[in-house]
């Protein structure tokens, strides 16, 4: 007989012997009474699965109800030994009345974090360690780990949730950008007191903007929030090449009178009148381009490469068949994008209207969305004419690769 020195060395034994057949235990009862009190010590441990599901109440109607209870007998029971301190372990019954599970990942109870581990999600949160590396953490520490995100993100909620207490999320967000001294702006619907913008950007930032405010790039973000607001992203451009955040919108829709209002927060960010952006990037957002017209009517509005030439090829691939004539009108497409010469532009046009002759909507659409009212925010030809440093995409990430390519081959040509 297995004698052990504690109740919580038993328990622990016990669960861990569950878990590798399959199935949880809990405890059902316990009393830690004395003999004097005319009771006795003891544990007693059956499956999770135990019981039968009882409703919270009574006169509730649940039409489709679904539970883990069929009421298993199994039973463990401990209780103290005789003579020597410690614990023993007897077996009521051993028997279940269901599968036993293969595994355990994403059971509730199994996977649920303990005192200890919650700690470490709690402080470990508080050192803005991503929830995926929490959840590597925990499973080096114990290998039969069964926790899934889902929980560490239950675990994360209820202790942000704790710290903000009573205020809103919008309040706890204000608190913290004036705590954190951030420059901030925000507005509410004229017919409720309900946030509709909110602009905020940090100091660093704002110095950042005055110093190198030559050329800044927009790109709106889209249900990345649980929110699914759009969230308009500036960022400016060193003369390195390297870029940095000059400013965060959150908007409640994306029309003109909300990038007019968010453009004119930016534009009070610049310290000197006479110096604003030259260049700005974007994408074909309309109501973006006509709010940069009316902001900043001195500024020359650039729109993304990377997106006209994804929206082109997706057309191409629709529209176009077989798959060998992709890169033939493709080609075509890139002779207009990169012409340098205004003059030679109507030819590369006739020659990429020659070659897609064949597919009539496809050539509409080019020509009705992007040559006749977008050619000079886009085509080598114009955009050569202001100082862009090279930069014809708002896409961040691009824009990071292109300066490592130059890098790579300023590099290389020094070897």
């Amino acid at each position: 007989m297995q004698v052990f020195g504690t109740r919580d060395e038993l328990l622990e034994w016990v669960r861990k012997v569950a878990f590798r057949l399959g199935f949880v235990v809990v405890i059902l009862r316990s009393d830690k009474a004395t003999r004097a009190q005319g009771r006795k010590t003891y544990v007693l441990l059956g499956c999770k699965r135990s019981g039968k599901y009882r409703k919270y109440k009574t006169n509730l109607e649940v039409t489709i109800t679904g539970t883990r209870k069929c009421d298993c007998p199994f039973r463990l029971r401990g209780k103290p030994t005789k003579g020597v301190e410690g614990w023993v372990l007897k077996v009521v019954c051993g028997l279940h009345n269901h599968e036993l599970a293969n595994r355990l990942v994403g059971h509730p109870y199994a996977s649920r974090l303990r005192t200890d581990k919650h700690a470490l999600v709690v402080d470990m949160t508080k050192s803005r360690v991503k929830p995926k590396n929490i959840l590597l953490t925990l499973k080096e520490k114990n290998e039969d780990n069964v926790t899934k995100l889902k929980q560490l993100y239950n675990t994360r909620y209820t202790y942000k949730r704790s710290v903000r207490g009573s205020r809103t999320e919008m309040q706890q967000l204000i608190m913290l950008l004036e705590r954190d001294k951030y420059i901030h702006w925000h507005r509410v619907h004229e017919s409720s007191r309900v946030v509709s913008d909110i602009f905020w950007t940090h100091p660093d930032s704002l110095k950042l903007l005055n110093a190198f405010s030559n050329v800044l790039l927009m790109d709106t973000t889209y249900k990345t929030n649980k929110y699914r607001l759009p969230l308009l992203k500036v960022v400016g451009v060193t003369s390195t090449g390297l870029t940095f955040s000059a400013a965060f919108v959150l908007m409640a829709t994306e029309r003109q009178n909300n990038f007019i209002w968010t453009l004119q927060r930016l534009r009070g960010l610049f310290l000197r009148r006479d110096v604003y952006p030259t260049v700005i990037v974007s994408d074909r957002d309309l109501a973006l381009v006509n709010a940069i017209e009316v902001v900043f009517p001195e500024t020359c509005n650039l729109l993304c490469r990377f997106n006209i030439n994804k929206n082109v090829k997706a057309k191409c691939k629709m529209l176009i068949h077989p798959r060998e004539a992709w890169d033939v009108v493709m080609k075509a497409w890139e002779t207009i994008v990169d012409c340098t010469d205004c003059e030679a532009f109507p030819k590369c046009v006739e020659k990429f209207e020659n070659t897609s002759l064949a597919w009539p909507i496809f050539l509409e659409y080019v020509q009705k969305t992007w040559i006749k009212p977008h050619k000079e925010k886009f085509v080598s030809a114009w955009t050569n004419k202001v100082m862009h440093m090279g930069n014809t995409t708002s896409n961040r990430y691009v824009v990071i690769y292109n300066v490592y390519l130059y890098v790579k081959d300023c590099f290389l040509k020094l070897k």
